[in-house]
């Protein structure tokens, strides 16, 4: 999600705080350039020193009468920004929460400010996986805005992007990519076309692509994103991970496996030198990089990286977050290709049985992981066990992609050969016409 949410509306504040505040002029200078300072941090990248900054400037603002002000508001945004973009979702959630209920208090509930800290939470709550909260608060947000400022804003468009990227993650790519193009169209137009905010809604649209798997329509979005990034940010900051995770991912897709590697490898060195080796944001690009080992048929390298990405995030996420789900798959594919497969059933009935809970039964990503426990159940010879499981993938995808589409066409495969082992002839054959009926062999 957009990292840089706060910015605008810190500097605002820190120019009008000042005579806001019954504070002694030392200490509100002080605060000032504290916030100043944690803006700086920030913007570079410097996460740790951001962090640093923002608890010094809650602890100054608890000194400031009244209790709650504005700047004590700020202050807890703040600090809510720096944890959740190092990783911290626990950490973030209880300053940012404190800080939307004294906005709202101090300035209303429909000032600008509070859409700010609406927005973060949107944002924190996505990534812990809560999507309904997250929906509400980031149409509030955007209610907000839209009331404020009408709908050409650059503030309307960090909401529009944040929404963009939860329906995205929602596979609901049509309204992702509809916010998308909206938010994409006013930063180009209030901020350039060679802003970093452009940049990553052009990382987001890219997500849209390969949500309709279409990588060579992502990876241009993501070499043009990659390129403003660098010569905006520099080429070692952390906001290019996302960019360059993703665009590692386009080329897998692409089978451009040795041209994913580098960005890949990038991604994880980016990520580990912002973060910290034990955060739960090295995870992602972990998992890429994973998974370009796995298609360069290199196993070992492979689970090192998938096994550290499920320990990071077991460490930093709910039990029952849906990345655990998807590291538990990545390592069962991976036992699966080593031949050891009893330990791979294990691997994909525990990651079906989060995605089931977190993304529901009729889910793209479920129904693969039940394409997969039915071939891993015919390699066990669990043929029951493997009919149910494709019968149940193949509803799925019949309703998500209709009758065509070769995921369709790879469970019909599958249900034809189980079929045939079980005696089953004629419904094996009547699988086999199917496939045939697409194209298949």
């Amino acid at each position: 999600m957009n990292k840089t949410i706060l910015l605008s509306l810190v500097l605002f504040l820190a120019a009008g705080c000042a005579s806001r505040q019954p504070t002694a002029v030392s200490a509100q200078d002080e605060w000032l350039a504290l916030n100043r300072t944690f803006i700086g941090h920030y913007t570079a990248g410097d996460y740790y020193q951001a962090l640093a900054v923002a608890q010094r400037e809650v602890d100054m603002a608890r000194s400031f009468k009244p209790a709650e002000n504005a700047d004590l508001a700020t202050s807890l945004n703040n600090l809510g920004v720096i944890h959740m973009a190092m990783g911290h979702y626990a950490e973030a959630e209880p300053p940012l929460r404190q800080a939307l209920a004294m906005r709202e208090k101090v300035l209303g509930p429909s000032h600008p400010e509070v859409a700010t800290t609406l927005g973060n939470l949107g944002e924190l709550l996505v990534a812990g996986g809560k999507a309904t909260e997250a929906e509400e608060a980031l149409l509030r947000a955007l209610e907000i805005r839209e009331a404020r400022f009408g709908e050409d804003n650059a503030d309307m468009a960090e909401t529009l992007n944040n929404l963009g990227e939860l329906y995205l993650r929602n596979n609901l790519p049509d309204q992702g990519e509809k916010m998308l193009r909206r938010a994409l169209a006013i930063r180009e137009r209030e901020l350039g076309p060679e802003s970093p905010q452009v940049a990553k809604t052009l990382d987001n649209l890219a997500g849209v692509e390969q949500a309709r798997n279409r990588p060579d329509r992502a990876e241009p979005l993501l070499e043009r994103s990659l390129d403003i990034k660098e010569r905006a940010l520099g080429e070692n900051h952390p906001w290019l991970v996302t960019t360059l995770t993703t665009l590692a991912d386009a080329r897998l897709a692409l089978k451009k496996i040795p041209e994913a590697e580098s960005p890949a490898r990038r991604a994880v060195d980016i990520a580990s030198r912002s973060y910290g080796p034990d955060n739960v944001r090295t995870a992602i690009p972990l998992t890429t990089l994973g998974n370009v080992m796995f298609a360069q048929g290199r196993l070992n390298n492979a689970w090192n990286a998938h096994a550290e990405a499920l320990r990071l995030r077991k460490n930093g996420l709910p039990a029952d977050h849906i990345d655990i789900a998807v590291s538990l798959g990545n390592l069962a594919s991976i036992q699966y290709a080593r031949g050891r497969f009893a330990e791979a059933d294990e691997l994909y009935d525990r990651a079906l049985a989060i995605s089931e809970t977190r993304l529901g039964p009729d889910h793209v990503d479920v129904a693969q992981l039940l394409h997969n426990i039915g071939v891993v159940s015919r390699r066990l010879g669990d043929l029951r066990r493997a009919e149910a499981a494709l019968l149940r993938a193949l509803d799925v995808r019949e309703k998500l992609f209709g009758p065509g589409s070769p995921a369709l066409k790879e469970t019909l495969k599958t249900l034809a050969m189980v079929m045939h082992d079980m005696g089953r002839q004629d419904a094996a054959d009547l699988y086999t016409r199917r496939v045939q009926a697409m194209g298949g062999e």
